[in-house]
């Protein structure tokens, strides 16, 4: 056997292999809490993040009344709030909430600002009544950040 058709075979082991199996660099875990009352289940795109990452909850109630929505505290390891907000559950029960790691949102941020590198606490909070806001079901997420950039 000559050595271009030991190359040849070689070339197409390799790429029926990467064909069969996909490599996904930046692909993370994603975590799923489902609620005790089974009301509430998010998932949250990973369980470690870098500065400059997305960082997406998103999820589903089992009911939901008009004006209805998830409220989202992020918490760093020294308990200060890092990022808040709020995302309505939509017509089909869902909702999404996403921000970037180490990014003030706003101008005017009131939140600190995540630049901790350490474990940190996601709560989501599921509001069913706009009117009543002492009803409600809650859930936590804890993530590693690392708040160095790459490149540093």
């Amino acid at each position: 056997m000559s050595i271009h058709s030991i190359a040849l075979l070689l070339a197409v082991i390799l790429i029926t292999s990467i064909a069969t199996f996909p490599i996904t660099a930046n692909a993370q875990p994603q975590q799923q809490v489902e609620s005790t009352n089974g009301g509430l289940i998010a998932t949250l795109n990973g369980d470690s993040f870098r500065t400059g990452d997305t960082i997406i909850v998103n999820g589903t109630v089992e009911e939901r009344q008009p004006g209805s929505y998830v409220a989202i505290e992020v918490i760093d390891p020294r308990s200060k709030i890092v990022e808040y907000g709020t995302a309505p559950v939509t017509a089909d029960n869902t909702f999404t909430y996403r921000f970037i790691a180490g990014e003030q949102q706003q101008e005017f941020d009131p939140d600190e600002p995540m630049i901790t590198s350490g474990n940190y606490t996601m709560g989501v909070r599921y509001f069913p009544s706009p009117s009543d806001n002492s009803v409600m079901e809650q859930i936590e997420f804890f993530f590693e950040y690392n708040a160095i950039e790459e490149g540093m």
